[in-house]
């Protein structure tokens, strides 16, 4: 109850394996009353048997039980008596030209018809997906299904990074599900309900991709307010213009990209320096780390912090991570971007690094005072 109330009211998550639970439960349901049809006469022409033929031992009960299904299934086989043949034979044509169109054959044509309309695949795919979903955790959730998400998508599953995908369009489905999407959802992202039922307390952050920027305000309202701490959850988000971009950073965004502006900027720097092979491929290295395993990122040094207040030389910050500082930014947010081996790493300061994920895996834990 308690997690329910910092949750702004009794908004619960939505459960997507409880969904499909009870759609494959509805329909399994219709096959209730067929099945409970056919074991009622088959147990009603098992007792006519025995009655008939004066046989209540166990051994009688499982042999006019056998001699029912090879009846009603026409193998054939041998007759399950030896007594007044011609009154098991009469009993057995009369039962059978009754219960096989009245009982068997409906309870097959229900069973049949189950299978092909109630798309028991289908539901049981997602009830699996769903319920692997739930033990997914450090995940993204990506919201909206284009080009743009398509390619986070494609960067994720190359550096292993689970995400969970959400779009509130149907006709996506089958597009999503082709695109090999791991885990996905078709529900309204704006929602409460919706990001909780995604699990958004145990991700790491949540990107925003829609050309609609009035849906990726709603989003990044609704997962701040869920998620406050804006230094350990991250959102990230696109917009069609500089002035919503600043409304989304205010709203809680962490960083907004518009793409128009980035594409602009990213020709011009191409007319101002004519591009070679070289330089575009450092580029895209440096900034999407797609042509080897590289990333530069900014990391913040802490109190615990081996590093903190000590020069860059006596920190033997080479050494101990197998990487270079290339520019560090101050508590005021000014960048320093030659930095030398005399400057101090001061508690606060930032440190901005380029080298392998393992590489900065121990820059990051070096900054947060661990691997001691």
């Amino acid at each position: 109850m308690a997690n329910m109330e910092k949750h702004y009211g009794n908004v619960k998550p939505v459960s997507f394996k409880s969904i499909y639970e009870k759609q494959l439960y509805n329909i399994l349901s219709d096959l209730r009353l067929p099945l409970m049809t056919v074991i009622f006469f088959t147990t009603v022409y098992v007792l006519l048997m025995m009655i008939l033929n004066g046989k209540t031992d166990g051994e009688s009960v499982a042999n006019y039980f056998f001699h029912t299904i090879i009846t009603f299934t026409t193998i054939g086989y041998t007759e399950g008596y030896t007594d007044s043949i011609t009154a098991n034979r009469l009993v057995t044509s009369v039962f059978l030209m009754v219960a096989f169109p009245l009982v068997y054959f409906y309870g097959l044509a229900a069973t049949v018809q189950v299978i092909l309309q109630g798309e028991i695949k289908h539901k049981f795919r997602h009830w699996r997906m769903y319920s692997k979903m739930e033990h997914v955790k450090n995940h993204y959730i990506i919201c909206g299904f284009n080009e743009t998400s398509k390619e986070i998508m494609r960067s994720f599953v190359k550096r292993k990074i689970p995400f969970i995908l959400i779009d509130p369009n149907e006709s996506k489905r089958q597009e999503i599900i082709e695109f090999g999407t791991t885990f996905y959802v078709i529900a309204q992202p704006q929602r409460r309900d919706s990001l909780l039922g995604l699990f958004i307390e145990d991700s790491k952050g949540l990107i925003t991709t829609f050309d609609d920027d009035t849906l990726d305000i709603a989003i990044i309202v609704t997962a701040r307010l869920i998620m406050p701490d804006k230094e350990n959850y991250f959102i990230f988000s696109t917009s069609t213009s500089e002035m919503d971009s600043e409304k989304m950073k205010l709203l809680g965004a962490n960083e907004v990209i518009v793409p128009a502006v980035t594409t602009g900027r990213r020709i011009t720097s191409y007319v101002l320096h004519p591009p070679s092979p070289a330089m575009s491929g450092f580029l895209d290295l440096v900034a999407y780390g797609e042509k080897s395993n590289v990333d530069i990122v900014e990391i913040r040094i802490s109190e615990e912090s081996e590093f903190a207040g000590k020069s860059i030389a006596d920190s033997l910050f080479k050494d101990k991570t197998g990487t270079n500082i290339i520019a560090t930014v101050d508590s005021k947010g000014d960048i320093n971007t030659i930095p030398d081996r005399n400057t101090i790493l001061a508690t606060g300061t930032s440190i901005i690094v380029l080298g392998t994920p393992k590489q900065l895996e121990k820059v990051a834990a070096y900054s947060k005072g661990g691997t001691k």
